[in-house]
C-alpha cells in the first residue's frame, strides 16, 4: 500500500534507483542477483513457473517487472530470483506466525484470509539461497519460494493445532476474503509459484511451514511460562 500511496516516491526508490545501482554494476563489469516478486502475477492461475507471462495487478509488482524487463533487455551478467511470501520467527514480525502469536496469546479473535495463497518461505531459505545462487553462478530468472502452497487460513489453523500440543487455546477465527480488508489496491488471490528449477540447479532443501510452525509453537507454547 506504501507504493500505491506515494506512487512518484515508490517509483524513485524501486525504480530509478534501482536502474541507476544496475548500470554502474553492468559498467563495472560486475555480476549481481535482483530479487524480484510474487506480485509480477496477478493472481488468477497460482503454481507459477517462469515462462509463465506476469501480468502484476499492484503497483509494486509492476515495478519489480519493470526492473526484469530493463534486465532481459540488457543481456546482463546477473540472476533474476523472484521471491514467495517471505516470513520469519521473530515475535516482532508482522508476517504469518510472528503476526498472529500476540493475538493468540491475548485470546483475540483473528480475522484470516481463506482466498489468499502463496508459497510462503522462510527467511534463512531466503538467505540460503541467495548465497547459493552467488556459488552456482546462476544466470536468468527464478523462483525461489516455498515447496508448498498455502493459503493464510490454512497457515493460521497449522499453527493453532501445533500450538495446541503445548497450550489449551480458545480462539475465535473469523474467514474472511482478502478484498474484506481495506487495502488500497486489490491484492492477488493466487501467487504461488513453483521453486522446482531453481531446487534442481542449485541442491537446495527448502524447509516446509509445519517444520516452522511446530518450532515457533513450542519456542512460545512449549514452556511453562510461555516464553524462550
Amino acid at each position: 500500500d506504501s507504493c500505491a500511496r506515494d506512487p512518484e516516491k515508490s517509483r524513485r526508490l524501486n525504480v530509478d534507483s534501482t536502474i541507476r545501482v544496475i548500470d554502474r554494476l553492468v559498467e563495472w563489469k560486475t555480476p549481481f542477483t535482483f530479487t524480484s516478486s510474487e506480485s509480477v502475477f496477478n493472481g488468477l492461475e497460482g503454481n507459477y513457473r517462469e515462462d509463465d507471462p506476469a501480468h502484476p495487478i499492484l503497483l509494486y509488482g509492476a515495478q519489480k517487472l519493470e526492473i526484469e524487463t530493463y534486465l532481459r533487455d540488457l543481456e546482463c551478467d546477473c540472476a533474476v530470483l523472484r521471491l514467495g511470501k517471505v516470513f520469519g520467527l521473530s515475535p516482532t514480525d508482522e508476517k504469518l506466525f510472528g503476526g498472529w502469536l500476540k493475538d493468540i496469546k491475548a485470546a483475540k479473535p483473528i480475522r484470516c484470509a481463506e482466498d489468499q495463497v502463496f508459497s510462503p518461505i522462510h527467511i534463512s531459505d531466503v538467505i540460503e539461497g541467495l548465497r547459493s545462487s552467488a556459488r552456482k553462478k546462476l544466470r536468468g530468472l527464478y523462483h525461489l519460494c516455498g515447496p508448498k502452497a498455502y493459503s493464510r487460513l490454512e497457515l493460521l489453523n497449522m499453527f493453532l493445532d501445533d500450538v495446541r500440543r503445548f497450550r489449551p487455546v480458545e480462539l475465535e477465527v473469523q474467514p474472511c476474503s482478502i478484498d474484506d480488508f481495506p487495502l488500497l489496491e486489490k491484492r492477488p488471490k493466487d501467487v504461488s509459484m513453483c521453486p522446482d528449477k531453481f531446487v534442481r540447479d542449485t541442491g537446495i532443501e527448502l524447509q516446509a511451514p509445519e517444520a516452522v510452525s511446530r518450532a515457533f509453537a513450542e519456542a512460545h507454547f512449549g514452556t511453562s511460562d510461555g516464553n524462550t
